[in-house]
Formats: C-alpha cells, structure tokens, sequence
C-alpha cells in the first residue's frame, strides 16, 4: 500500500511538468517575416537599394584608379612602358564611371517595363 501511495505522489507532482508543452503550444503562432518584396514597389525598392550601393563601389574604385594612374603619371620619369600603364589605368577609371552611370539608369529601364513610368521609378 505504501509503494502506491509512494508512486501516486511522484506522479501527482510530475504531471504538472507534463502538461507543460500543452500549455506552451496553447499560446499563438509568432507573426510570418514580411517580405520588403511583396509587390513591384518592393521590387523598385532592392533594386534601388542594391544599384546605390553598387554605384558607390563603382565610383570609390573609379577614384582609386586615378589616384593610382596619377602615381604612375608622376614616377614614370619618361618611361614609355610606364606612362602607357598610367593610359591603361585612366581608361579603366574611366570604364569604372561608365559602368556606375549605366548602373544608375537600370531602375528606369526596369520601372518602364514594369510599367511604373520613368518619372516615377523611386529611386532617389
């Protein structure tokens, strides 16, 4: 009799710590992530994000090639090997500038064809 009064008082004080997880799973979902990409706005707006940040690169290298040309220009010392290398590095700056205003132009383009105008595409 004393092993079942025994058995009943461990079970009694361990079945509050069972029912636990049933508690827990009562409680509501936590909220779905919402998508910054749910509609064509949401679109517009990584792609202007990512075409800023892209911009930005394009135009730090583009400085750091004509930094880098005009330390060629200026220890060339008539050096025609040197002074073509200096050429090559003024062209690749200039083809860096290019590229980040074509960059700059890609929101438009993909506004107009989404139909959103290019008045309006978003980017700032």
């Amino acid at each position: 009799m004393k092993k079942h009064l025994l058995r009943f008082a461990v079970l009694s004080a361990a079945s509050p710590s069972f029912s636990i997880p049933l508690i827990a799973l009562a409680q509501a979902p936590p909220p779905l992530p919402t998508s910054p990409a749910n509609s064509v706005v949401g679109v517009m707006d990584i792609l202007c994000r990512f075409v800023g940040w892209f911009f930005a690169f394009l135009i730090v290298i583009a400085v750091i090639f004509v930094l880098v040309a005009a330390w060629k220009y200026l220890t060339a010392a008539g050096d025609p090997e040197k002074v073509s290398s200096a050429n090559r590095s003024l062209i690749y700056a200039a083809i860096a500038v290019l590229v980040a205003l074509i960059a700059r132009g890609i929101p438009a383009i993909v506004s107009s064809f989404a139909g959103g105008g290019i008045a309006n595409f978003g980017c700032p």
